[in-house]
């Protein structure tokens, strides 16, 4: 058993609809089991190279979001005590 058969690949009707054709080449791995899957493997990895490029971006903003929220708790805590101070 190799490697590979642990992943699981997206269906061959998804890989041909949805893969550009410089990666799918339909015209040789629709007659080569061994080039289809090679072509599927790299298929996966460039979604998941994506994928991962993607998250990277939303943990940054999540992350900006963050600190915006504490800096705003900070600005909202300490205007009590002003609002405290015009009071009076």
């Amino acid at each position: 058993r190799s490697k590979h058969e642990e992943i699981e690949l997206v269906s061959l009707e998804e890989f041909y609809r949805e893969a550009p054709p410089e990666i799918s080449r339909p015209a040789i791995t629709l007659s080569e089991p061994h080039q289809q899957t090679l072509a599927r493997l790299d298929w996966e990895l460039e979604q998941r190279k994506r994928l991962a490029e993607k998250y990277k971006e939303c943990l940054t903003s999540k992350e900006k979001i963050l600190k915006e929220i504490e800096v705003k708790k900070e600005y909202l805590s300490s205007l009590q005590p002003r609002l405290n101070s015009i009071m009076q």
